[in-house]
């Protein structure tokens, strides 16, 4: 990767952009928005149109359009939000360069991505003409919490059944970019940017989340007989949903691709203090899905599970509707596409796997616009969200020539 473009890597990193959901303690680094004008000045300062799609109240998708001279549009995904640099044993928004890799929160995931299709697409434009399609750069918000900016993205073209949407909102067209242009330039085909080794994925798991809450009643601890302990009625939900995952869940067929569906319970809260019976704890759940499951019916299937088992002795158990729900990606409709951009890494010498992977991803929402769609970037999974977040050099070079190839045309029509 040339220098400017880790330079580019750097600034991006250096845009704070946590998802706002995950920033706890650390307000000022939420939200895209940073990021957001960093990317409409490179746009501004490379000549492509461009414009913002709200999402959530001051956080926007940028969308740039990269002509070509082939007649067909492809759409290249990355998402701007990540998460927390909380508790990072590295300066989390000051990019370091060491031992051949480049530190900081969003190295990895998805920056190092961000840069590397930014500098190839900055390459492909100033080439002359020569049979290039167009790409349709979509940088898309709260990723890491909702995958909303990506099914808002999708509404331009279709609107994706079963699933609470974001409400329409205009774009902003003050860089060119219209949303006429956008509405009668359909994507081909998409790549997603996430850390696949630059292996090709061709399908993921979706996910159902809620919060779960017991509401009890509150005594002096010397009186326990006087409450209804929350936290007791709590204990039991949270048996009950590892129960459902190893008895209900681990034993269905799972997918060639992705592996079997599974629960989890990732937080658990409850009690004011150590002298008062709790009459309150509440509980995160994550719900992973089969390609083939629906969100809405894992989430109905599971609160009826608990209801029927849940020994109340006179609490409540109440769930929340789901803040993030997503189906999974299918391997169905994607697989030419993927023997394409594999046959493009094979060109750099590389090995890549065409293969399934159990975390989501943006690709599920624009898949479900019918448009054949593929995960492909550089970086380990193993590194995203960690403490010292990083990505290798060789990776952003290896990608950063893959995605130029593309852009110039590298995938047929």
């Amino acid at each position: 990767m040339n220098a400017p473009a880790i330079e580019l890597l750097g600034r991006l990193i250096a845009a704070a952009s946590v998802n706002p959901r995950l920033a706890g303690d650390d307000p000022a680094a939420a939200g895209e928005q940073r990021l957001t004008e960093l990317l409409i000045d490179h746009c501004r300062s490379a000549g492509w149109p461009w414009a913002l799609q709200p999402v959530h109240p001051g956080r926007s998708n940028l969308l740039a359009l990269v002509p070509g001279d082939r007649g067909d549009v492809l759409l290249w995904d990355v998402h701007q939000d990540t998460v927390s640099g909380a508790g990072m044993c590295i300066a989390p928004f000051e990019a370091r360069v060491a031992d051949g890799r480049v530190y900081g929160r969003g190295a990895c995931d998805v920056k190092g991505a961000m840069a590397a299709m930014l500098s190839a697409l900055s390459r492909a434009s100033a080439e002359p003409p020569g049979r290039r399609p167009s790409v349709l750069l979509a940088c898309t918000v709260n990723e890491e919490c909702g995958f909303t900016g990506a099914r808002a993205l999708a509404e331009l073209w279709h609107r994706e059944e079963g699933l609470a949407r974001p409400p329409r909102a205009a774009l902003d067209e003050q860089g060119g970019l219209t949303s006429k242009m956008l509405r009668t330039v359909r994507p081909a085909a998409a790549v997603v940017a996430e850390p696949t080794e630059l292996n090709v994925v061709v399908s993921h798991r979706g996910v159902v989340r809620w919060q779960c809450a017991v509401e009890g009643r509150a005594a002096h601890s010397s009186k326990p007989e006087d409450g209804v302990n929350a936290i007791y009625v709590m204990a039991e939900v949270v048996r009950l949903i590892r129960d459902y995952y190893q008895r209900e869940l681990r034993p269905r067929q799972p997918d060639p691709w992705c592996g079997p569906p599974t629960a989890s319970v990732t937080t658990i809260r409850g009690g004011t203090g150590p002298n008062t019976i709790p009459d309150r704890a509440v509980i995160d759940v994550d719900r992973r899905l089969t390609p083939d499951e629906l969100p809405a019916a894992a989430y109905e299937d599971m609160i009826a599970h608990l209801a029927e088992r849940t020994p109340l002795g006179g609490a409540r158990l109440r769930h929340d509707p789901p803040w993030m729900e997503s189906r999974g990606l299918s391997a169905s409709d994607n697989r030419a596409l993927a023997d394409q951009v594999a046959h493009v890494a094979r060109s750099l010498q590389l090995e890549p796997a065409v293969m399934g992977v159990p975390y989501g991803a943006n690709a599920a929402s624009i898949a479900a616009a019918g448009i054949p769609t593929v995960i492909f970037g550089p970086g380990s999974i193993a590194q995203a969200h960690t403490a010292d977040e990083w990505i290798a050099l060789e990776q952003l070079q290896l990608a950063e020539e893959a995605y130029y190839q593309i852009a110039c045309g590298a995938l047929s029509r």
